[in-house]
């Protein structure tokens, strides 16, 4: 009974309207990260009952990468599906499954719905899919003195460990993300596949005696001071601790004119003594 409600005010949607976007909701749900080697599944969520929906297409960059067509045999029609196979076992009507996912899967996935009666095609948004190759090791601080005076500009270099792509660096001082006048990225040659970015700010004693610096080096780059290492693809830190030195007190004019007081004294009493002898 439902189903054959939505499905003639699909059609009289179809008749009055040139427009039923409302009516058919769909949206493509694509992993926006995937680690090499995985498998990553592809949603094709929509409000279309099964006994109408005909076909559902996914494309990869807007070329047919694989089709199901209801009541065909088979009813999968796969094309070529660059760095990627099929995952027969979790591949669904409205779910494609693509395992040991390489570098060439990377792309904006969409999928399209077409209903069989009516026939009507809705085509979702395209989503990006990008593959990585996560960093091996942490990132390396290097930094050529760690105590520091009032007034010492800090001079320091992040160096991330290898990653396709490459990683993006963000120092942090004390916990918190520094201005971006005080980073600057070092460009690196094109076959290198790890980032650097060096650190340089006034040492002020605002700091404390005691300056935590961080590295961190992670896919996607800096997101915000409340994401953890759960919101990342790929999350590698490094962290020093180097210290500012106490200003030394000068010395005040009142205290000078104490101490030339106690050496006037002190004097004279010398004086006084060798004059009696």
């Amino acid at each position: 009974m439902y189903s054959s409600l939505i499905r003639w005010s699909f059609v009289l949607c179809l008749v009055l309207f040139s427009d039923c976007k409302d009516l058919l909701e769909l949206s493509a749900i694509v992993p926006r990260y995937a680690k090499l080697g995985e498998t990553v599944v592809l949603k094709c969520n929509h409000t279309v009952v099964e006994n109408q929906l005909y076909k559902v297409q996914w494309t990869k960059n807007g070329d047919k990468l694989f089709q199901y067509i209801r009541g065909r045999v088979p009813p999968y029609i796969n094309h070529t599906i660059p760095g990627a196979k099929i995952d027969w076992g979790q591949t669904k009507p409205s779910e494609l499954a693509l395992m040991d996912v390489q570098h060439d899967a990377s792309g904006q996935y969409a999928c399209t719905v077409t209903t069989e009666s009516p026939i009507y095609s809705k085509t979702s948004e395209s989503h990006d899919l990008t593959v990585i190759k996560i960093q091996s090791t942490d990132p390396t601080i290097e930094i050529f003195k760690e105590v520091f005076n009032v007034g010492d500009i800090l001079d320091a270099t992040c160096t991330s460990g290898p990653s396709k792509p490459v990683p993006e660096i963000t120092w942090l001082v004390n916990g918190r993300r520094p201005p971006d006048t005080y980073m600057k990225p070092i460009v690196k040659t094109a076959l290198d596949s790890a980032s650097a970015m060096r650190l340089t700010f006034p040492v002020s004693d605002k700091l404390g005696a005691e300056v935590h610096l961080t590295c961190l080096s992670t896919i996607p780059g800096f997101i915000n001071h409340k994401a953890d290492y759960h919101d990342y693809a790929d999350y590698r830190t490094t962290s020093i601790i180097v210290s500012v030195a106490a200003k030394s007190e000068p010395v005040t004019a009142g205290c000078g004119k104490e101490f030339i007081s106690i050496v006037v004294v002190a004097v004279t009493a010398a004086a006084a003594v060798v004059f009696k002898t």
